[in-house]
C-alpha cells in the first residue's frame, strides 16, 4: 500500500535526462515500495522515450526545459513545497541510488534532528563495493572531499546527490549553480548557514547506460570546472541566506 496517504510530508524528486534504459527498473522498484505516487519525475529534455515510460507507468511527470541539473531539482522541490511537504529526497534516475533507502535518509529530517542528510557512497568511493566508481570518478571525489575539508571544515567521503533536505532550508540557500555544482553548492551553503548536516551510508549500484559526467571527458572536465568555480566563489565571497520564514 502506498504510504502517501499516511504521511504526505516528503516527496522524492527524480531529475531525468535520457535515462530510458534505467527507468523501467526504477519505476518497478518505486511501485513495489509504495513510493511511486510520492515521486515527482522532472524531465529535462529527454529524447529517448523516457517520459513515455514514466507516463505509461502512472508516474507524475513535470517538464523543465532549462538545461542543467539544478533546474529540474528545484522545479520538483517547488511543487513539493506547494503541496505542503516538509522535505524532499533527490534521487538519481540512472539506477545508482536505491529508492528503498530514501526513507533512511529523510527520517532524521522529519524527526527534526537534521536539516540536510547526505547519502555517503564511501565504499564505492574506495572502490570496494559492487557498484564501485571508475578510478577518475573516485579521484574526483577525493579531490572534492579534500577541498571541502580544507576550505569549509566539512568532513565528507563524497558529495553524493542522493540526499534529503528540509524545504525551508532549500529555499533559504538561494541556489544559483544549475549544472554540475548544484549538490556542492547546496552542501557548502547549508554549512555556511549553520544547518545541521548528517551523513548516512547508502549503497551505490552499477548504473544503466553511460554516465553523462563520469562517462565522458567532457562531462568530467565540466564538473571539475563548475565545482572549482563554486568553491572559489563561496570561499571568497560567502553568501547571505534568505531570512527564515
Amino acid at each position: 500500500m502506498d504510504d502517501l496517504v499516511e504521511s504526505p510530508d516528503y516527496f522524492l524528486i527524480v531529475p531525468v535526462l535520457d535515462e530510458a534504459e534505467a527507468l523501467p527498473a526504477l519505476l518497478a522498484e518505486l511501485r513495489g515500495l509504495g513510493q511511486l505516487s510520492r515521486t515527482i519525475f522532472v524531465d529535462n529534455g529527454s529524447a529517448d522515450g523516457g517520459p513515455g515510460l514514466i507516463a505509461a507507468a502512472g508516474g507524475e511527470l513535470l517538464r523543465e526545459p532549462r538545461r542543467g541539473y539544478g533546474f529540474p531539482c528545484l522545479t520538483g522541490a517547488r511543487v513539493a513545497a506547494e503541496r505542503g511537504a516538509r522535505a524532499v529526497v533527490f534521487l538519481e534516475a540512472d539506477g545508482t541510488d536505491d529508492p528503498a533507502q530514501a526513507r533512511h535518509l529523510v527520517e532524521p529530517v522529519l524527526a527534526g534532528v537534521a536539516d540536510l542528510v547526505v547519502g555517503s557512497r564511501r565504499l564505492a568511493v574506495r572502490g570496494v563495493s559492487p557498484g564501485r566508481m571508475p578510478l577518475h570518478q573516485r579521484l574526483g571525489n577525493d579531490w572534492l572531499a579534500f577541498n571541502l575539508r580544507l576550505f569549509f571544515g566539512l568532513r565528507l567521503s563524497d558529495d553524493s546527490p542522493f540526499r534529503a533536505v528540509r524545504l525551508d532550508l532549500l529555499d533559504r540557500l538561494r541556489l544559483e549553480e544549475r549544472a554540475y555544482a548544484f549538490p556542492t553548492e547546496m552542501m557548502v551553503k547549508a554549512n555556511m548557514a549553520g544547518a545541521r548536516i548528517a551523513v548516512r551510508d547508502v549503497a551505490y549500484r552499477p548504473r544503466a547506460g553511460r554516465s553523462k559526467i563520469a562517462g565522458t571527458w567532457r562531462g568530467t572536465l565540466g564538473a571539475v570546472r563548475d565545482i572549482t568555480w563554486c568553491l572559489v566563489r563561496l570561499r571568497l565571497l560567502g553568501f547571505r541566506p534568505r531570512p527564515a520564514g
